[in-house]
């Protein structure tokens, strides 16, 4: 078994206050656990209206399969959602 983690900071585009924050991240989030079947967490910069730091886990028995599932998330997240993936990085254990 392997299990895959992705670490990915976020630029979000529109939101000017927390509370407009939260209403991007909970959807995101949201949207990650039950369409992609992953874990996810925000990490860090929570007290910063524009970014963001999210980790991804997800488990496999397949290597390349979680990469490739990896790699589907933030092109998924960009195009659903005003954020900008600023940098990621992953780790398959």
């Amino acid at each position: 078994m392997a299990v895959g983690i992705l670490r990915m900071e976020l630029h979000l585009m529109s939101p000017h206050s927390l509370k407009e924050k939260r209403a991007i991240l909970n959807p995101l989030k949201n949207y990650l656990r039950k369409k992609k079947n992953v874990s996810v967490a925000e990490i860090d910069y929570h007290d910063v209206w524009q970014s963001a730091v999210l980790e991804v886990a997800m488990a496999g028995n397949d290597r390349a399969k979680l990469k490739t599932s990896m790699d589907s998330i933030q092109q998924s997240i960009e195009k659903r959602f005003p954020v900008e993936v600023s940098s990621e990085s992953s780790e398959i254990v």
